[in-house]
């Protein structure tokens, strides 16, 4: 209170937090930086540029798909894209449902791929999944860059 009975309030938190934050600081420096904050943007460009490089020199397996059906133990496709496979090449055959089987390629003609499953399948109609050429990670990553 003062001496003319009015009651004046005065910012005490405020003025210690500013005389806090100014103290320890030169000319132009308004924050000061944690050290921590330098050593995580380290580690941050220190894992980008191993992503980087990784995704530069690891490859995937490419699949071409061919439209196919079953018929017990063996798959019938036909042969509109890519290469034909060797006969004695491991295939997969996919149904509707996503679910996948093992098969063997046992005949291959100008138009046909004929595969043998290791599991008798119900008649039904899919793709078989013929491996195709291996393609660098990053070109699946950035096609239009690579």
């Amino acid at each position: 209170m003062t001496d003319d009975g009015e009651v004046r309030y005065e910012s005490v938190f405020r003025a210690n937090w500013r005389d806090r934050q100014s103290a320890g600081a030169r000319p132009g420096e308004l924050i000061k930086n944690p050290g921590w904050i330098d050593a995580g943007l380290v580690a941050l460009a220190v894992l980008l540029t191993a992503g980087a490089a990784a995704a530069a020199t690891i490859t995937v397996q490419q699949t071409t798909p061919l439209p196919a059906v079953v018929h017990g133990a063996i798959v019938t496709a036909d042969l509109t894209a890519g290469p034909p496979p060797a006969p004695g090449a491991t295939v997969e055959f996919r149904d509707p449902s996503g679910a996948t089987a093992d098969a063997v390629v046992i005949d291959v003609t100008a138009t046909d791929v004929t595969a043998r499953l290791e599991q008798p399948a119900p008649a039904s109609a899919g793709e078989l999944l013929v491996p195709a050429a291996r393609q660098r990670l990053i070109s699946v990553f950035l096609p239009r860059f690579w």
